[in-house]
């Protein structure tokens, strides 16, 4: 599946409202916030239809998928939005993980846990919030769990060091970024190593650079220490590392633009399991044909660290 869905639940006393643009999508929030009313109409309406009292608007059949059997209600799901309860212990597990992989589905995950099986984004993490009350019936719609993340990017001359996700190329770019600024530049070696470097030295002002296509997992303790340390952490969550490079205009084709305007219309979800994968696949192929500009995720070419380059990655950090 490709593209952004809107969907729409109701019925006489409340509406759900919720749109989707990526493979997996995390509700979170607490008790009483509609998630399981929203679930209970989906279920309702899947086993009655318009005899339930409930109305799904959406371009795709909405299915639920319950914990008993689930294994073969899921091989049976095709092309489809597919809901799961927090109540189901089995969206955690690696068997979820790797059943869901490759599939032509779309899934919305409603639980308060971190799925660190799940390469989901932290754009996709969302809460349900009431809207308005009228007529009757009240209205709620889904918006980002986490709010508006303070753009942190341009605030580098302002720290005491920057922590990458991994010291693979994009370690070799921000160390030479992190030059130009008179930080240090450190590498946790793996998104999971973050909040313990964080602990480590908290005296630190650090920013903070990771994967945000497939940081959901780790960004609620990160969260958390953010809101214990406010002026201690930012954060930079760019899709990507090659997502950045493809932003910062070193790369030249034709359809990229768009590509990185409405990426969810190019990213099919029964091929990459991450929007991550899709850009890192793209810079692949856009950098194959060249020797010297050939991308590989282990060691940069030294094109890409080259001054005037180096300025276009930063010049896309600031604007992103």
């Amino acid at each position: 599946m490709k593209g952004k869905h809107s969907i729409v639940v109701r019925n006489r006393r409340v509406q759900f409202a919720l749109e989707l643009e990526r493979n997996i999508t995390v509700i979170r929030g607490d008790s009483a916030t509609g998630k399981t009313t929203m679930l209970g109409m989906l279920r309702d309406y899947e086993e009655l239809g318009a005899q339930s009292g409930v109305t799904v608007q959406c371009d795709k059949p909405c299915r639920t998928l319950t914990s008993r059997d689930w294994e073969s209600q899921l091989s049976r799901m095709k092309d489809s939005i597919v809901f799961v309860d927090e109540g189901n212990a089995f969206v955690s597990s690696r068997a979820f993980a790797q059943a869901i992989c490759g599939s032509s589905n779309y899934y919305v995950l409603i639980t308060r846990e971190s799925l660190y099986q799940l390469p989901y984004s932290v754009e996709a993490v969302l809460e349900l919030r009431t809207t308005t009350r009228r007529e009757k019936c009240t209205y709620n719609k889904a918006y980002p769990y986490y709010g508006t993340l303070e753009h942190a990017a341009s605030e580098m001359d302002r720290s005491d060091r920057i922590l990458t996700e991994d010291s693979n190329s994009g370690y070799q770019m921000f160390s030479k970024i992190a030059e130009q600024y008179h930080v240090r530049c450190e590498a946790a070696n793996g998104k999971s190593n973050i909040f313990a470097c964080l602990e480590e030295r908290s005296n630190d002002k650090t920013l903070v650079i990771a994967d945000g296509a497939a940081f959901g997992a780790e960004m609620e303790k990160i969260y958390r220490f953010l809101k214990l340390h406010p002026s201690q952490v930012m954060l930079y969550l760019p899709e990507s590392f090659e997502w950045l490079i493809l932003k910062s205009g070193i790369v030249h084709n034709a359809k990229l633009a768009d590509i990185l305007e409405r990426p969810e219309e190019y990213i099919d979800s029964a091929k990459y399991f991450s929007w991550e994968q899709f850009f890192t696949e793209l810079l692949i192929q856009l950098t194959s044909e060249r020797d010297y500009m050939r991308y590989g995720k282990q060691s940069l070419a030294p094109f890409y660290l080259q001054a005037e380059n180096i300025r276009k990655v930063i010049s896309a950090m600031e604007r992103d």
